[in-house]
């Protein structure tokens, strides 16, 4: 947890530094991320930690999805749209593949999908930005790609029901890294 509240207190330094409204839905995106973890850590206990996990980080894509968007000014190119609608169909077949589970609940089945879409968001809009952005800008996009695999480690193990050695270790080792990529790629993005 204390790794957690560290990417915060990050998140406040990074949106006091850039002051726009990039920085401040960073901010919260990561302060949406510090209570998903303490859900799926167990300090805030639930019946099952994932599902509120799933309702913090889901608000967490939508902010950095935000952010990513605000960066871009006028938002995507007409022709990056094709990036996302990639993206999300691959995301849509490596969760039936690899996520899907018919013995879980439907609501579990369905709010998976659901925050699967959101990552797959916002690695296509990770895309769009080191695409039209350059430089740094493609260290969000290296973030989006981590979380996006952070978050398939948990969904093959908790959901599909695949067996890994130390999956959370695995988890913590690409979720640092992703936070960071967004939070620096967009400070680096900004400033320099």
């Amino acid at each position: 947890m204390a790794l957690s509240l560290s990417l915060v207190l990050t998140a406040v330094l990074v949106s006091l530094s850039l002051r726009n409204t990039a920085g401040y839905l960073l901010l919260l995106g990561m302060i949406f991320s510090f209570f998903g973890d303490l859900f799926n850590a167990g300090v805030i206990p639930l019946k099952n930690p994932r599902i509120g996990g799933i309702a913090a980080f889901a608000p967490t894509q939508c902010l950095y999805i935000a952010a990513i968007y605000t960066a871009l000014g006028g938002g995507p190119a007409p022709s990056s749209w094709i990036i996302p609608a990639v993206v999300l169909t691959a995301t849509i077949i490596c969760w039936r593949l690899f996520i899907y589970n018919r013995e879980k609940h439907p609501a579990l089945n369905c709010g998976s999908l659901f925050y699967s879409l959101l990552l797959g968001t916002t690695l296509g809009f990770g895309l769009i930005a080191g695409l039209q952005l350059g430089g740094w800008w493609w260290v969000i996009t290296l973030g989006a790609l981590l979380f996006l695999a952070s978050d398939t480690i948990i969904g093959i193990t908790d959901f599909g029901g695949m067996a890994m050695k130390r999956p959370h270790l695995w988890i913590w080792l690409t979720y640092i890294p992703a936070q960071m990529g967004i939070l620096y790629g967009a400070w680096l993005g900004f400033t320099l």
